[in-house]
């Protein structure tokens, strides 16, 4: 297994990676300092655009553009040829308190997009997760998380959902309209693990988990048993994504915030994008149906 910084952007809160196999791009954002990142596989080439509100979640389309969620709420960006990006769609807005953002999303297996909110300060568990469909009605599934991360879901289509203040993963079994039928706990772990933050699923249904705080992804079975555990040169990974032409690379984003000058000096990769090769095999990334 061999992990190298492709993207050594010092990115303040790296976040949302997306696999483009259309492009054979993997995109990434920059929650805090607000960008649209796009690592480009084949050729090493890396571009960035600065943006003039966050985004937190992407997700790819069934026409080639992107879905995501932030500031202006759920939208749909179109990609030119240089790779720049702009709104061409807002496709829903949700009522949320004051100092509340998105945080992370994805799509699912039926097409529909989910992501939360938070609370920016994290002083308050007042966070929610929401239900994009494609006829671009939202749904509020959950109330009451202070940070919400994921979702992921499995080949079952059960949804794997952190409150990561918590360090608690629930396993959340849906019926056909995405409803929550069941929930169960699937994961939870100590101070000393980290928190548990972004989340993708691998080709044999387990699940990568990177911790914040913890220097490390952890790869638990689909029961919830952590079977393997990789260190990584940075102490906030945030979010994994599989990509590549043979889906045989895990990226990994990361982030810099809050962290001290002497923390930094110890991880010059803080922020990087990170590739891991020799891992495992991924899946292809589902598209919003909208």
């Amino acid at each position: 297994m061999i992990i190298t910084a492709v993207s050594p952007a010092g990115a303040t809160l790296g976040e949302g990676a997306l696999w483009d196999p259309d492009r054979e791009i993997l995109w990434w954002i920059d929650i805090k300092a607000p960008a649209l990142h796009a690592h480009h596989v084949a050729s090493g080439a890396n571009h960035r655009q600065s943006l003039p509100f966050r985004l937190t979640a992407l997700g790819l389309t069934q026409d080639g553009m992107l879905v995501a969620s932030g500031d202006p709420g759920f939208v749909r960006l179109s990609i030119a040829d240089d790779l720049s990006v702009s709104v061409c769609d807002i496709l829903a807005t949700v009522d949320e308190p004051a100092g509340n953002r998105f945080n992370d999303g994805k799509v699912d297996g039926a097409g529909r997009f989910w992501a939360g909110t938070m609370d920016d300060a994290e002083a308050a568990a007042r966070g929610s997760l929401y239900r994009l469909d494609p006829d671009g009605s939202v749904t509020r599934v959950r109330s009451g998380m202070m940070v919400p991360n994921g979702p992921t879901f499995l080949a079952d289509g059960t949804m794997l959902v952190t409150d990561s203040a918590a360090r608690h993963i629930a396993a959340v079994t849906l019926d056909a309209s995405g409803n929550p039928v069941t929930e169960r706990p699937f994961a939870a772990f100590t101070p000393e693990q980290g928190y548990p933050d972004g989340m993708t699923v691998d080709a044999e249904d387990h699940v990568w988990i990177a911790f914040w705080d913890g220097w490390c992804l952890r790869r638990p079975s689909p029961e919830g048993r952590i079977v393997r555990e990789i260190p990584l040169p940075v102490q906030r990974p945030t979010c994994p994504a599989f990509g590549g032409r043979d889906l045989d690379r895990l990226y990994v984003t990361s982030a810099t915030v809050s962290l001290t000058p002497g923390a930094l000096a110890r991880q010059p990769l803080a922020g990087a994008l990170l590739c891991l090769t020799g891992v495992t095999t991924g899946r292809s990334p589902t598209r919003f149906a909208g």
